[in-house]
Parts: C-alpha cells; sequence; structure tokens
C-alpha cells in the first residue's frame, strides 16, 4: 500500500461512488463547477485528523486535548467522539492483526483510475476475516453499511493489493457514526464482492463517457454540485408532481389522493423540495455576482433590533440587577465545561415526537399516540 503522502481526488472516487453509481453523467456535470468546503466539512476532516493520529501513535484522544492539529484546536465533545470510533475499531486488534489507518487503497482494476483513502482496517491473520472502518462524524444524516458502496470499494481497493497473500476470506464493512447513535456493519464473501464489482465497473466505463447519461434519485443527488441546473432532475420533478395531480381537476384536496399517490410523494419529497432549493441558491449566486436573473431580484430580509455599544452601562444604571436575565446554560455548553459524565445524572431524555419513516427504518417503531397528527410538518407548505 501506498499511505497517504498528498491529497488527491479520484474521478470517480469512492467516497463520491452513491453519486455516479447512481447517476452516470454526475462526475462530468460536477467537474463544471468549483470545489467548496463548508464547516462540517472541516469538523470532519478534523476529526479524522486527530483519529489518524491517535491510531498512528497509539494514543487516547484526550492526550491530543488543549493540543492543535492540523492548526486548530481540538475540542472536547471531538475528542469523546472520536474515542468512541477508537475504542471501537481497538476492540477488533489482537495479537494477530494487523492494523492500517488512513491508507490509500487502489481499486483501478475495477473502477479506472479509482483510488481512495479508507480511515482504518483491522487484517486478523487467523481467521481470513478483514474489517473495513468507516468514520462518519457527520448527525445530520445517518449513514448504514449495508449496501454501503465507499466501504466496499475500499475492500475491493485492498483486495487488490493483498489477494495475492491468500490470507483474506472475507470482509466486514462497518460504519462509525458516533454522533448518530452508534455503528453498523455488513459481511461480504470474497465472491460477493467481486460479483458487485462486476457490476461497478459497468457502471463506472458508462461515467467515462463524454454523454453519460443523468439519473434523478435521493442518494445521486443529495451531494450533487449541478442539481440547482440539472433538466433530469427538472423533469423528474414536474413528472413526479403532473403525474400525481393532473387528473385532479383544479381543487387539490388531499383526502383525495390514494394511498399510491401519497406513498409517491412522500418517497420523493426530500428530492424535489432539494431541487427547488437548490434552484434558489444558483439563482441567488448569478444575482450576487451581478448576472442578474429575468424577473428576480435581491432584497433585504426580515432584520432584528439589537443593543449598541454601551447600552448594557445605561441599563444598568436605570434599572440595576434588572437589567439581566439569568437562565441556564444549554447542555452542550455543560458538557464542554464540565464533561459528559458529571452532566449525564442531571439529564433525562423524553420520548421524541413520532416521525414519519419507511418500514424497513432499523429505528424501532413509535408507541402509539392519541393523536399525532399535530406532531408532523405540513408537507404541502413547501418553501417558494
Amino acid at each position: 500500500m501506498t499511505g497517504k503522502t498528498e491529497i488527491k481526488h479520484a474521478y470517480l472516487s469512492a467516497s463520491g461512488s452513491a453519486m455516479w453509481l447512481g447517476c452516470s453523467g454526475a462526475p462530468r456535470a460536477n467537474a463544471a463547477y468549483p470545489d467548496t468546503s463548508s464547516e462540517f466539512a472541516e469538523e470532519g476532516r478534523h476529526a479524522h485528523a486527530l483519529a489518524d493520529l491517535c491510531m498512528k501513535n497509539e494514543r487516547d484522544a484526550d492526550f491530543y486535548g488543549g493540543m492543535k492539529v492540523e492548526g486548530k484546536l481540538v475540542p472536547r465533545d471531538m475528542i469523546e467522539h472520536v474515542q468512541e470510533y477508537l475504542n471501537y475499531v481497538r476492540s477488533f486488534e489482537t495479537t494477530e492483526t494487523q492494523l492500517y489507518t488512513e491508507e490509500q487503497v487502489d481499486f483501478s482494476n475495477v473502477v479506472p483510475g479509482g483510488f481512495g483513502t479508507m480511515d482504518s482496517a483491522v487484517l486478523a491473520y487467523n481467521t481470513g476475516l478483514c474489517h473495513i472502518f468507516d468514520l462518519k462524524y457527520g448527525k445530520g444524516i445517518e449513514v448504514i453499511a449495508k449496501n454501503n458502496s465507499q466501504g466496499r470499494l475500499y475492500a475491493l481497493g485492498l483486495l487488490n493489493e493483498l489477494e495475492w497473500q491468500g490470507t483474506i476470506t472475507g470482509f466486514r464493512i462497518h460504519i462509525v457514526q458516533p454522533r448518530k447513535g452508534g455503528s453498523s456493519f455488513e459481511d461480504l464473501t470474497i465472491g460477493e464482492l467481486k460479483e458487485w464489482g462486476d457490476l461497478v465497473k459497468e457502471r463506472a466505463l458508462l461515467a467515462l463517457e463524454p454523454d453519460a447519461p443523468r439519473t434523478a434519485g435521493e442518494k445521486q443527488c443529495l451531494w450533487c454540485k449541478a442539481k440547482g441546473d440539472c433538466p433530469t432532475l427538472f423533469e423528474f420533478a414536474q413528472e413526479m408532481i403532473s403525474a400525481e395531480f393532473d387528473d385532479m381537476g383544479e381543487g387539490l384536496e388531499i383526502e383525495n389522493l390514494t394511498d399510491g399517490q401519497k406513498a409517491r410523494i412522500l418517497a420523493n419529497q426530500s428530492l424535489v423540495i432539494a431541487f427547488m432549493d437548490a434552484v434558489r441558491v444558483s439563482v441567488v449566486k448569478r444575482i450576487e455576482d451581478g448576472q442578474g436573473f429575468p424577473g428576480y431580484k435581491l432584497v433585504e430580509g426580515r432584520s432584528n433590533r439589537t443593543w449598541i455599544e454601551g447600552s448594557e452601562e445605561w441599563l444598568e444604571n436605570l434599572l440595576g440587577d434588572h437589567a439581566w436575565s439569568k437562565k441556564l446554560i444549554g447542555i452542550g455548553d455543560a458538557e464542554k465545561k464540565l464533561g459528559r459524565k458529571r452532566v449525564a445524572k442531571w439529564l433525562e431524555k423524553k420520548s421524541g415526537k413520532a416521525t414519519l419513516a419507511l418500514e424497513s427504518d432499523t429505528r424501532p417503531t413509535a408507541g402509539a399516540s392519541a393523536d399525532v397528527a399535530d406532531d408532523f410538518a405540513d408537507i404541502t407548505n413547501v418553501p417558494q
């Protein structure tokens, strides 16, 4: 294995595989947009750097408390979450295992030019089972191991480089997401992995074609930079809406929808809303760049009143102690100052509001409620 010597990104990357496997035209479409980042992406990179440092130096995460990793101080909550990941990976290590951390693997035998950097892997020589671990630091979208193309491509890359040794008999791919409830895993035999790889090879070759077709879908469109300008997604959204409502006449009544229509709307609502949001962002950017957009302009949004400098002293002179109000600090701030264990005994976790999910969702069914209708957002109230 080559190790991680420089930051590079493959055209058909493992991390972006859900996109190009679902939409062959996505890589070429995204190439027209500049690379951007976000505070969440930077936070994730910071957590991965801390985890790698701990792995390589055989340290716990709290060793780096108060220190800078890649130029940034390590926050207390990151220490705790990264330690969960470290504990999980280390639970599979024995005297008969080999640890790999932040290793670049090559799966170009399946995906032309394909490579990626896996977070960590543990190869058990006594059983031949290879564990591949992918740390997901985000807390917004749950990621599961079943059918996870990123983890599978890492497995193919590791198999590509180590199969000649004859030591690997199978793979267990783990997704570790500390801030979203824990971990999940998927077991694959070498035969199953190679069979999946044959399908991936077909999709990869199609994605390299100059006229590769686009296909709309929730997974591939989620992080696509081109979705706000995508005619295929526009046609999909238009078709989905018109197909359900065209024959209902002018008076739209939710009660008149069939179960099939409601199911299709629920299955595609997040994709359609994401498309509408992306269109709005695209238009705003054009106007901000001075290009303008027919029929639209930017106006000042709602603003809030704020105290000006010197107001504290003025209010204290007039109101004394009544110039200030007291309230408890937030739970997160308390945990940062005191630690999660000390705060935990003073907390309770009440049942959350019922939320709609597919039957295949791994979460347990919520308890029966007399009337849960008020707990749901009105899905017809789509932002304009």
